[in-house]
Formats: C-alpha cells, structure tokens, sequence
C-alpha cells in the first residue's frame, strides 16, 4: 500500500471516528465543553431546554444576549443544582456535551461505540467523559438525569456500580424537577 493511501485511510477512519465533530460549533461553559453541528441545532436545544419559574428567575441576573449566552447559563445553573441536590460537589468538574439532531442520531453513535442496540434519548459516556444528547429531547428531565451521571462520575474515585450509577441519576432527575 503506498503512502498516499495510508494517508487517505487514516484520513478517513478519523471522520468516521469523530461524526459531526470536523465542522461543528464549540461552546465552552464554565463546566462543559458544548459541541454542535450548526447553530441551528444550538438554538433547538435551547428551545426544548426549558426551566421551570424558579430557575427562570435565577438565569434573568445574567447576561443572556445570545443563545450561546443563554445555553451556557443553562447549562452551569444545572451543573450547579444537581451538586446542590445530590449533596456532591467534585473538584474540577469538566465534561463534554455533544448536540445530536436527533434519538436515532444519538443510537447510532451508541451502535458505533459499544456495539448495542438501544433507544437511548441521550447517555453520558464515562470512558469519554462526554454525554451525547438528542436536541429533540432535551427536557429538563433528560438534562438533569445525564448532569446527575457526570457528578457522580467525577465525585467518587473510584467507578461506582451501573445499577447504583443509575438510581444516583434518577434521583438528580426526580429531585431537580420536584423543586
């Protein structure tokens, strides 16, 4: 094989690696680095991210000129109320959110990563550090949930149990969107 075309084969295996990541938008929150396809898509998970009054009243202190503005305060106050939920506040908290147009979108990266089949709206990778989220589905429910994966990720040292993983989240969603 000559070089020019081990060139072009690796060239290729690296976009089929990173899908929809060459040309996508970049956010960096104080917490997460948001990674985006278009700003169209920025804006739709803006629109289906909606916070209940409370919250609402939270984010009118700061500046949101811009829905880039509006959806990196969206995502530090959520960061911060699942900590204050959860009781859980780990040092140097850093992820990575990746917008994905659609819940076939976000199976099918599961389908290439780790090779399952899932209906997943949205999962939090914990080899990655990194949730994969659906715009079309990225209710406060769902947010909420995955922000509980990654706190729970980075507080503890050592990785907890799926199953105990799991009811940690859950009880970020549930508590989150009780208030």
């Amino acid at each position: 094989m000559s070089w020019n075309s081990r060139l072009a084969l690796c060239c290729l295996l690296v976009i089929f690696q990173l899908p929809g990541r060459l040309l996508a938008g970049e956010l960096k929150t104080l917490y997460a680095t948001v990674s985006y396809d278009n700003d169209e898509i920025l804006r739709r998970f803006n629109q289906e991210l909606d916070l209940p009054n409370r919250l609402q009243v939270k984010m009118r202190t700061w500046r949101n000129d811009t829905v880039r503005d509006e959806v990196s305060n969206k995502i530090n106050l959520l960061v911060d109320q699942v900590q204050t939920v959860m009781d859980m506040h780990p040092d140097r908290l850093k992820f990575t959110i990746v917008l994905l147009p659609s819940p076939e979108a976000v199976q099918e990266i599961f389908l290439q990563k780790y090779g399952k089949k899932v209906e997943h709206l949205a999962y939090y990778s914990l080899s990655e550090k990194t949730i994969y989220f659906s715009v079309d589905k990225a209710s406060l429910n769902v947010v909420s949930h995955e922000i509980g994966h990654v706190v729970v990720d980075h507080y503890y040292k050592v990785h907890t149990p799926y199953n105990i993983h799991e009811l940690m989240a859950q009880f970020a969603e549930k508590n989150l969107t009780a208030q």
